[in-house]
């Protein structure tokens, strides 16, 4: 559809709001607010009071830690006032009140109104707050649903940095101070949350780098909008949402990204809203926009522009800005107007703290179309340090809440715990009487056959202890989450790590160990002589897209398979795969993990059916620089995918099977891999596949044509073309090439 794009060459004029008045010399340039009267003042309205009319010179307002309760305003006449906390976490300076439209006044002259809720009426131009939390606390759960303003802007050039903005309806009234008026606000990495129209209003504000979360209220089909502009249409810039996360725990396509509100009855508001190089979560609508009092939203400016994320598509009822349209809807061009003005931040260019560290451009799958970065937009009450269970599944959260979020593991945690930290046994999961001897005396070829699948009383209660255990082992990481290690003996033990339906996750620098499973399943009619069949995955990526894993270290630790005992002459198997990618995940990188001492290691694709998980061109996967060492087969083992497979190094051992599994529909392009103590023809092995890509791998340190060798061994013909030609690739300069070899699995497994 045509785009209603006004001109971004108009120029915004911009109403003065100082008076000529001079400012008194005895103005203080800091005045501290505390509750307990070791400040200056012990209410934010008074510190405000305290500045004179036509203020000129800078004046800080520092607000020392607190919860401060009251309605505050900040005219238009004291402007230069930067309010902030006294410390760097917005969560420790709060800022609130009460009223909602529908709260009855004090005096009795009728309801506040929306514009009478808000909390901070800040019509001061020149404004800044950072480092604080705006709320309204209006409960609508006992009162009902109301519009309860947290802040009223409609001062010029404000710009509000790491604050938080609380309410539900109609929580960030972002305004001007008349509707022939002109408004700009900039937010930077900020936090505003809600459910109806909770951001709105007629002035130009940026939402930079910020997290916006929609709140669910429990409908099914329509929680609400994200934003109402009321933009008039002489002015060609309303609401930008720049690179940032619009995270909910709302059922699927259950919200709006908002509609045009014609503000007061305007004729002439036509809401712009743009949203760009975005995250959206699942809770948005396939038709995220919608018509407002009468106005249609097709009739207003509402479009997007590279969004991403499983709430981010591209249909009729998406407008998409192109490239040269985009050039003209940058922050800059919002917030210039007539003056030139440019508060923008930009990230700087030292190197992040380790769980803010992103997947490098061009690193693998993963860094395909948007890239992987995690939770690195993390806000500072959502990073986590964790050294316990409870601890561990507190900082993940709700899977389906998709805030960005950091969590460290500090030193070994260990699954097998109670809430007390009390270690758990196998005995402690077991339910409806089951027993491993009288599990074997039921099952016993000799007496059950080998003709069926183990049924009746003591299979149910195996079947339930497995789902006891399984409920208290698996820990399921949700979107924008960086799980990272702090130090070289952070380790998950016994746990199994499930990213599952979600998008954008980072694991590093982990240990994840020997996650066993107390009840396998006899079945006799595994094979020729039966097997024992385990359930449990260290780690498994499931119908997950862009998803990074590097420097971890995987194995069984001091319980491999190989010390358990035979039953029934087949060896009791507690340990299923130790990294698979399967159910449709897409865009993962592995790299530079350290895989050891486990027999199937790594699956790509579960199922040979093109149907079951839509996986013909899914299953998009890099691995490089990993040490594969000591393994028994599937490193990896895949279907379908493109998966580039290069830059490994494998080590060989005693129960080696095979190393590359060509399986059904796959194309698999391994190059540059090192394998030892391999011989030739056990590199690869075919599973219904008809060809690989194979080049400039070393056997035993010599160039070897590893499909040669295996049809020499096989009598076979496998076709090596698998049909594309990796790209994402990073680029090394020829002087560093080799230390990004893995020649003995050098810097596998941790960060250095």
């Amino acid at each position: 559809m045509r785009l209603l794009l006004l001109p971004p060459m108009i120029a915004l004029t911009v109403i003065a709001t100082l008076t000529p008045a001079a400012t008194a010399a005895t103005t203080r340039a800091t005045i501290v607010v505390a509750a307990d009267g070791s400040g200056d003042h012990t209410n934010v309205q008074d510190a405000v009071n305290a500045v004179p009319p036509g203020n000129t010179r800078p004046v800080t307002i520092l607000v020392r830690r607190g919860t401060y309760k009251q309605q505050v305003v900040i005219p238009a006449d004291k402007p230069h006032i930067t309010l902030r906390g006294d410390t760097r976490d917005p969560r420790e300076v709060v800022l609130t009140f009460d009223a909602s439209a529908s709260t009855p006044k004090p005096d009795g002259s009728g309801t506040y109104g929306t514009s009478g809720s808000a909390s901070y009426v800040i019509s001061a131009p020149d404004f800044t707050a950072r480092d604080l939390t705006f709320e309204n606390s209006y409960d609508e759960a006992a009162n009902g649903n109301s519009q309860a303003v947290a802040v009223r802007t409609t001062g010029d050039r404000q710009v509000y940095d790491n604050v938080r903005f609380l309410g539900n309806q109609d929580t960030l009234y972002a305004n001007t101070g008349s509707a022939s008026t002109f408004a700009r606000q900039y937010f930077h990495n900020c936090y505003v949350e809600g459910d109806v129209d909770f951001i709105f209003g007629r002035a130009t504000a940026v939402f930079d780098r910020c997290v916006i979360k929609a709140l669910s209220r429990g409908s099914t089909d329509d929680n609400g909008y994200v934003t109402a502009a009321s933009t008039e249409i002489g002015n060609p810039y309303g609401f930008l949402i720049h690179r940032s996360h619009l995270v909910s725990d709302a059922s699927a396509r259950t919200f709006h990204l908002g509609r045009p509100w014609p503000a007061g009855g305007s004729v002439t508001a036509r809401g712009q809203v743009l949203v760009r190089e975005s995250w959206l979560g699942q809770q948005f609508k396939d038709a995220p926009w919608t018509d407002m009092s009468g106005l249609s939203w097709r009739e207003a400016r509402l479009s997007e522009y590279r969004n991403h994320g499983p709430g981010a598509t591209v249909n009729d009822d998406r407008p998409q800005l192109t490239a040269e349209q985009a050039r003209a809807f940058t922050p800059e061009r919002y917030l210039a107007g007539a003056d030139g003005w440019n508060p923008v931040r930009r990230p700087a260019h030292t190197r992040p703290e380790p769980g803010r560290e992103v997947l490098p451009r061009d690193d693998g799958w993963a860094a395909a179309t948007t890239g992987t970065t995690g939770g690195s937009a993390a806000r500072p009450e959502d990073v986590h340090v964790v050294s316990t269970r409870a601890q561990l599944l507190a900082a993940l959260g709700d899977p389906a809440d998709n805030t960005p979020r950091i969590v460290y593991v500090k030193g070994a945690v260990d699954a097998d715990t109670d809430a007390a930290g009390n270690p758990l046994t196998c005995d402690d999961y077991a339910m409806d009487g089951y027993s491993l001897p009288a599990y074997l005396a039921a099952y016993d070829p000799a007496v059950w056959g080998r003709t069926s699948l183990p049924s009746g009383p003591l299979e149910e209660a195996r079947k339930a202890s497995y789902a006891k255990m399984a409920a208290h082992v698996t820990v399921t990481i949700g979107s924008n989450v960086t799980l990272m290690g702090l130090g070289g003996d952070a380790a998950l033990k016994s746990f199994g790590l499930r990213i599952s339906n979600a998008d954008n996750v980072i694991v590093r620098n982990l240990t994840i160990t020997d996650t066993a499973d107390c009840f396998p399943q006899w079945d006799p009619t595994d094979g020729a002589e039966g097997n024992w069949n385990a359930s449990f995955d260290n780690m498994e990526v499931s119908a997950s897209t862009h998803v990074w894993l590097d420097h971890n270290t995987l194995n069984d630790g001091d319980n491999p398979d190989s010390g358990q005992p035979l039953h029934f002459g087949r060896p009791y198997q507690v340990h299923d795969g130790l990294l698979d990618v399967v159910r449709g995940a897409n865009y993962v990188t592995l790299s530079w993990n350290h895989l050891s001492g486990h027999d199937k290691v790594s699956l790509i694709g579960n199922t040979d059916n093109p149907t079951r998980y839509a996986e013909e061109d899914k299953l998009k996967v890099t691995l490089h620089h990993n040490y594969f060492d000591s393994l028994g087969q599937r490193t990896p083992r895949v279907r379908f995918g493109q998966v580039h497979v290069y830059n490994n190094y494998y080590r060989g051992g005693a129960g080696h099977g095979y190393s590359i599994g060509v399986g059904f529909g796959s194309k698999v392009y391994a190059e540059s891999n090192a394998f030892d103590g391999i011989a030739a023809a056990k590199v690869l092995t075919v599973f219904n596949g008809t060809a690989i890509t194979a080049r400039d791998n070393l056997v035993d340190g010599v160039v070897t044509d590893v499909v040669a060798a295996y049809d020499e061994a096989n009598g076979t013909a496998l076709g090596t073309d698998a049909g594309w030609t990796p790209a994402l690739v990073p680029r090394v300069h020829p002087a560093k090439a080799l230390r990004y070899l893995v020649p003995a699995g050098a810097g596998a497994g941790r960060l250095r």
